[in-house]
């Protein structure tokens, strides 16, 4: 279009004509602009969800197959304990045991310490005895270990458990 040949009329309205698709063109990159911050956004979320669920399918995989091994860790340990003697065979089952349970301590399996006081977050009682001379809830003794991986109890310490006894104490009132 010639400007050089348009009334003053004609060019304030071709001027503002002009102004208001400027005006349009720039709310659209506005628009455009702010989608592409969505967009972006958006993509860093699903990206970090993804990470997420990732390391929550690898833990879930580790903590199966620290499971499954603790059964090997086990058998290596009655395999031990059913040993006569001391030989080499017994050493060498002795450091196979011993370095599965270091590899597997290092990605975050735990035994579990009994401790004395039966606690049943962590421990399983599988028999209570009477017994004079410990505490009720006193762990007598561990019949099989227990294992946590992180925060979670794979399997709880299985023990003895002091019960109260059958006596009733002559120091009390009935």
């Amino acid at each position: 279009m010639d400007y050089n040949n348009l009334s003053r009329e004609k060019l304030i309205e071709a001027l503002e004509t002009m102004e208001t698709e400027l005006e349009k063109e720039r709310n659209e990159k506005q628009e455009f602009e702010e989608l592409a911050k969505k967009n972006k956004a958006d993509l860093e979320n699903y990206k970090k969800k993804q990470d997420e669920r990732k390391e929550r399918w690898q833990n879930l995989a580790k903590e199966e197959l620290a499971e499954d091994l603790i059964e090997v860790i086990d058998n290596l340990e009655r395999a031990l304990e059913a040993a006569d003697e001391e030989t080499a065979v017994v050493q060498g089952v002795d450091m196979v045991k011993d370095q599965l349970y270091q590899t597997l301590n290092a990605e975050g399996l735990e035994i579990i310490e009994t401790g004395e006081e039966f606690n049943p977050e962590i421990h399983k009682a599988v028999e209570t005895r009477e017994h004079e001379e410990y505490e009720p809830k006193t762990i007598l003794e561990e019949k099989r270990k227990g294992y946590t991986y992180g925060d979670k109890v794979l399997r709880p310490a299985e023990v003895i458990v002091a019960e109260e006894s059958g006596e009733e104490d002559s120091t009390s009132e009935n």
